[in-house]
């Protein structure tokens, strides 16, 4: 029957016991049912809100959700349909109240602040929520706030917005979607020949169905929504850093500063992302100073956020912020150094609690990941033995088999063969062991004909 795609509650089979909960979650258990948005939910997301206490309410594919997973119930809605959802989880909680919904994926953090007010629950402002989804009025935000960020225009014609960089900005310049993640639609342009190369490229992504297949694009639904789809940055050099914060009561604490591997473009896929940083203890200070500035600009005031800045010549500079901790193995990195939990941790910020004080840094931790040089067929893999022996690895997955159809970026939302996360006494052990691995993974890549 046409018309709007409809909500479906699924209930999974009874989940097994939660078997690993840690002595600090114990003595502070949650209550309540928490709702998590997102497109591709894994175990330590639904592991971490269950084992601190909640039921846990997913809104996703159905075929999506791990098995065995302890989950109270599945919400089945496309999530590229924000009506669809909001009716989904309106009809739910209707009979079993939802306490808090969790925004952890950038892709839909708008819509979990939009149910939250409409439900009149704990959570960000949708204005606020709304500004971090979309690059273009972060940087108005911070402008007005006097955020250190980089120069920044709407592209609104794309056909002649080479003039306006060269005018306004100059080249080299970043052009991005306003509103994509995982470094997706993201590259630097030298000059007006590569930004009219870029400019097409952009344009068949904004023309993608927004229900592809997951495998193509698994974050199509979250960009190309606002009126201003393009934009271009002033690019500045430097080293890059992901900053996470939790806010709560008032208080807001840096939960990880983790330097991002060196990229000069024109693609910047994320190789690995270390802690500590290089930069030395008073420069992580004051980058943890400018992202909670930067949160306080956006109006976030619960929850967790993830902010990236590059630390140029003329000092810390904001690029984007995003309502949710960070993605990947970031949360399990920042739980290693610190014990923060940060699924529990924005639950806990949300049922009313405040931030909790600053942990000294444990030792040194490393996510990377494997990134395909180009898209096509992936017809062999060799090195993957080399997980078998690194010392300190904490966990690791490989995402595709020979035979599969790979994408790399600017295109691609997923452009790793796999992820691996790495603890270790120091910070050039960890960088050891990544380049190590970096070193005896060898792909075959067919190129699409």
């Amino acid at each position: 029957m046409a018309g709007r795609p409809r909500s479906r509650l699924t209930r999974p089979p009874s989940p097994r016991p939660h078997l690993a909960v840690s002595r600090r979650r114990r003595a502070s258990m949650l209550q309540g049912r928490a709702c998590v948005l997102h497109p591709y939910p894994n175990r330590y997301l639904i592991d971490s809100l269950h084992g601190a206490g909640l039921q846990v309410v997913l809104v996703c594919p159905r075929d999506v959700v791990p098995p065995g997973a302890p989950v109270e119930a599945v919400i089945d809605a496309p999530l590229h349909d924000d009506a669809a959802v909001i009716a989904g989880v309106e009809a739910f909680h209707r009979t079993q109240p939802i306490d808090f919904v969790v925004p952890l994926y950038e892709g839909c953090t708008h819509l979990s602040a939009a149910i939250a007010a409409r439900l009149k629950l704990p959570g960000n402002p949708p204005e606020a929520a709304d500004a971090s989804r979309n690059k273009y009025l972060a940087y108005q935000c911070w402008a007005r706030a006097g955020v250190s960020a980089p120069r920044t225009i709407p592209l609104l014609e794309l056909d002649h917005a080479a003039d306006a960089i060269e005018q306004e900005l100059g080249f080299p310049a970043i052009v991005k979607l306003t509103d994509s993640m995982n470094s997706q639609g993201v590259g630097l342009v030298r000059d007006r020949q590569q930004y009219e190369a870029y400019r097409e490229r952009l344009r068949t992504m904004l023309s993608r169905p927004v229900d592809i297949d997951i495998q193509s694009d698994r974050n199509r639904l979250a960009y190309g929504r606002g009126a201003v789809k393009v934009l271009a940055q002033e690019f500045c050099q430097g080293s890059e850093v992901n900053v996470d914060i939790l806010m709560g009561g008032g208080e807001y604490v840096v939960a990880g500063i983790f330097e991002k591997a060196p990229a000069m473009g024109p693609w910047f896929a994320e190789t690995m992302s270390v802690s500590p940083t290089s930069l030395g203890a008073e420069k992580e200070a004051e980058l943890g100073r400018l992202a909670i500035a930067a949160v306080k600009a956006l109006g976030a005031t619960v929850g967790a956020a993830h902010v990236e800045i590059r630390y140029s010549e003329q000092g810390p500079r904001v690029l984007e912020a995003g309502l949710r901790p960070g993605g990947g193995y970031t949360m399990q990195a920042i739980e290693h150094l610190t014990g923060f939990n940060m699924p529990v941790e924005v639950a806990r910020m949300l049922s009313g609690g405040k931030a909790p004080n600053s942990t000294p840094r444990r030792k040194a931790a490393l996510y990377g990941g494997v990134v395909y040089p180009h898209s096509g067929t992936l017809r062999s893999v060799t090195g993957l033995e080399v997980f078998r022996d690194i010392p300190g690895l904490m966990t690791h997955v490989v995402l595709h088999k020979p035979g599969d159809r790979v994408y790399a970026l600017p295109e691609s939302a997923q452009p790793h063969l796999t992820y691996y996360l790495i603890g270790g006494e120091t910070r050039d052990e960890v960088l050891a062991l990544h380049r190590r691995i970096q070193e005896s993974v060898r792909l075959e890549i067919e190129p699409f004909a």
